[in-house]
């Protein structure tokens, strides 16, 4: 369809109607939608009215306020249903369609690795593996041990996260998203996040005092055993490094993980040596260590286990992206360029790593080098939030490439 005949369709789609949104629009700001709407010649208004026509649901946040309950514009909806007036509720994607802009919605059933979601979604990586291994998310693709994730659900669990961080009850979530379900799609597929949470046990933050806590304030004791695949509660990873304990790898590694989830991140680097004493050197068991040195700013440590995760497995694709970073801290820059090379060789359509050789070169003055991987990067990702960064980036690579 011609872009004028798009045009036509969306005004005629969206002209006269009456349209509130509620949640946190993942495609677009809230203003950016005001806009779209007026300019097809509907009327946005904050809260639903008799008039109302369609209620805009938001991806990137659940229409629950932070005591869990429906936001206010989803119990006004339900309100006038009751009354018998007519008033339909949207998903994102669906609106985004009816406006006449099904790239946008195209964006949100795209598969992102754990750095792109991190920038998009402001979670740090960590958080995100820890939702992995407490059945919150599941990769929809793996390649070369790198993790293509669904962003509905990655968005779904930081919404779980947030409330039940703000100390809200699985049974007022649940009880919420069971009112939820007959009118929202997507809140059956959170209510099957919730089950796998409580099936596997609550996520557990680590508050000042270095104690840990559930989001409803129950304490927790460090490394109480959460997998019934562990028969035996891995010992303590305070002790000297040197000694030595005949546990078996697989039980340090668990114990280096848990630490992870718990936020400690000198516990989890020991735990993760001990692994490597008791069972050799095992490419995730560096990865992870190279991750968690990285994190306490012990760079050049970092840089080896990396080394040796990358031997091990030459095609650990985001090990050599991580390389890269690294290398790039201490200044090696040209080191760092080889890794991300190494990472694009193996996997093509890694995004992150053109971005980051992107900046790389950019940032030696090597602008017609760059010019490709910022191009690359933005076809991968052509709605990202920094997109406007990096066509700046590419329009100062042709003046200056």
């Amino acid at each position: 369809m011609a872009a004028r005949s798009i045009e036509v369709e969306r005004t005629r789609t969206l002209s006269g109607k009456v349209i509130a949104i509620t949640g946190k629009l993942a495609s677009m700001t809230r203003e950016e939608a005001v806009r779209l709407i007026e300019h097809a010649g509907g009327r946005y208004v904050a809260i639903p009215g008799a008039d109302t026509h369609w209620l805009v649901v938001g991806i990137e946040g659940w229409p629950l306020r932070r005591d869990g309950k429906p936001t206010r514009s989803l119990e006004r909806a339900h309100e006038l249903e009751r009354d018998g007036h007519s008033i339909r509720v949207l998903g994102e994607p669906e609106f985004l369609a009816a406006a006449g802009r099904p790239e946008r919605g195209e964006d949100l059933t795209r598969l992102y690795t754990t750095e792109q979601l991190g920038r998009i979604l402001d979670v740090p990586a960590v958080v995100i593996r820890r939702w992995v291994r407490h059945g919150l998310i599941r990769p929809r693709r793996v390649v070369r041990r790198l993790c293509w994730f669904d962003f509905r659900e990655v968005a779904s669990a930081k919404n779980l996260q947030q409330l039940l961080d703000a100390g809200i009850t699985t049974a007022r979530i649940r009880q919420s998203l069971e009112r939820l379900e007959a009118r929202l799609p997507d809140a059956r597929f959170s209510l099957s996040q919730l089950e796998n949470l409580e099936r596997k046990g609550p996520l557990v933050v680590r508050l000042d005092d270095h104690t840990l806590t559930e989001p409803t304030g129950q304490l927790r004791f460090s490394f109480a055993d959460e997998r019934p695949e562990v028969l035996h509660t891995p010992p303590s990873v305070r002790r000297d490094r040197f000694d030595t304990d005949a546990r078996p790898a697989q039980e340090w590694f668990a114990a280096g993980v848990r630490a992870e989830d718990e936020g400690d991140p000198e516990s989890a680097a020991d735990a993760y040596q001990q692994a490597l004493l008791q069972g050799g050197p095992q490419p995730e068991t560096c990865f992870n260590l190279g991750n968690v040195l990285h994190v306490l700013g012990r760079t050049s440590e970092a840089v080896q286990r990396y080394l040796v995760a990358v031997e091990l497995d030459p095609e650990y694709v985001e090990a050599w992206n991580n390389l890269g970073n690294a290398l790039c801290e201490l200044g090696r820059h040209d080191d760092a360029i080889s890794a991300y090379r190494r990472a694009i060789r193996a996997e093509p359509a890694y995004a992150d790593a053109h971005f980051n050789l992107a900046e790389t070169l950019h940032s030696l003055g090597r602008f017609a080098e760059a010019r490709p991987h910022w191009e690359a990067y933005l076809a991968r990702v052509p709605n990202a939030a920094e997109a406007a960064y990096v066509q700046r980036m590419i329009r100062e690579c042709e003046v200056r490439g």
